[in-house]
């Protein structure tokens, strides 16, 4: 249990044979599919490089030391201000700065979108966990979550729009090679498919009757599909629900100064997002760093990421390593030092901020299920020790 919250901590462990039994088949599936796409990345990467492919001994040697620092270093300047933007939203609503509890709900939020088709099992897990913080109001612990979900999409969206329109020519290399044109309407479809998103998720928030009665339809569908088996009370819970969401989603738009700093940090954490792939080339390519360099990874990655949206694998694995391996080695091959390496990059990039998240939780899990084991065997023995009416004195 956690200290502070009496909730339970996440990611937490199966605890009935069942659950435990899928929750095992999943690991093992997910574990199996971001080593496929380990595979598929030096594939794409032995048939760009060819022979010239290098080891792992040869890529350390080849590690640009200084690049590594500032790439790891973007990588936490991206976990802080995406952590600033839970903890500004919970000041706003609860006027505590919990600067741990927002990092929590951001790792929480990493770890489910992992393992959930197209990455959208984070914002469910963030708004249980923020239920069970009994000073956070309920209307609050829907609204922060899918709010910081809305803006930073809505704003991540509008930066890949603008930076395609005006720097069309960085997704093509000195030799002329370019991204297909198939990969680059796939990726223009999805760019507009995910701004429809925080569009929708705003609109409804000013039409709290229409949406309550669409809540309480997919109940009635639910329970018809018997996923539901109390309607009534978990129409009320949900219709509550949705009710103080609006509430507290209109107070965010409607207050503009409100507003703000929230476009600022997730403004930030678009850039920062963008020079974290420029840093892991740069530095496992030992490329010289320059600004035209950074706008064409930039935009290759916006293609490959915005493509792989659409491929509904747990948290896009296999998707995004693919996208951006070919999308990559389609107009960086006229670079021999990156066309070498391009599979190395790839792992690096997704390792630090993909697989460690899932590996963590993993991890936490398997110590969760073990600690839980080993419990409740001391539990049975300390009771065939004492007797069994042990419990009753």
């Amino acid at each position: 249990m956690d200290k502070e919250t009496g909730a339970a901590k996440k990611p937490s462990a199966p605890t009935d044979k069942k659950s435990l039994r899928n929750w095992w088949i999943k690991t093992v599936l997910l574990l199996l599919l971001i080593g496929a796409s380990v595979a598929i990345m030096f594939t794409l990467g032995n048939y760009v490089a060819g022979d010239e492919q290098v080891g792992f001994v040869q890529m350390i040697k080849g590690i640009n030391l200084p690049l590594l620092f500032a790439f790891l270093g973007f990588i936490l300047l991206y976990i802080l201000v995406e952590s600033a933007k839970y903890a500004y939203m919970l000041k706003m609503y609860t006027g505590k700065f919990r600067l741990r509890t927002a990092v929590k709900v951001m790792f929480l939020g990493k770890y489910y979108d992992g393992v959930t088709p197209f990455a959208s099992g984070g914002q469910p897990f963030q708004i249980y966990y923020l239920y069970k913080k009994r000073d956070i109001p309920r209307g609050a612990a829907s609204a922060i979550p899918l709010a910081r979900m809305c803006v930073s999409l809505f704003v991540w969206c509008l930066f890949a729009l603008v930076l395609m329109s005006v720097a069309p020519n960085y997704l093509e290399s000195s030799a002329h090679i370019s991204v297909s044109a198939t990969v680059r309407i796939v990726a223009w479809f999805s760019i507009v498919l995910n701004l429809s998103f925080p569009i929708l998720f705003a609109v409804l928030s000013f039409f709290p009757r229409f949406t309550m009665k669409a809540m309480a339809f997919i109940v009635f569908v639910l329970k018809k599909m018997h996923i539901v088996k109390k309607k009534y009370a978990v129409t009320k819970k949900f219709v509550h629900g949705v009710r103080e969401y609006c509430t507290a989603m209109r107070t965010l738009i409607t207050k503009w100064y409100f507003f703000v700093p929230l476009l600022v940090l997730s403004l930030m954490e678009t850039c920062i997002n963008v020079c974290i792939p420029f840093f892991a080339v740069a530095s496992v390519a030992n490329v010289p760093p320059s600004g035209d360099f950074l706008l064409q990874i930039a935009c290759l990655t916006i293609i490959s990421q915005f493509s792989a949206y659409l491929i509904p694998t747990p948290g896009n694995t296999g998707a995004v390593e693919t996208t951006t391996s070919f999308v990559y080695a389609s107009v960086l091959m006229a670079r021999p030092e990156v066309s070498a390496v391009i599979g190395w990059v790839v792992l690096v990039w997704r390792f630090f901020t993909f697989y460690i998240y899932i590996l963590s939780g993993v991890g936490i899990n398997i110590f969760e299920i073990a600690r839980g084991a080993v419990r409740n065997r001391r539990a049975r023995n300390a009771q065939e020790q004492n007797g069994p009416n042990a419990s009753e004195k």
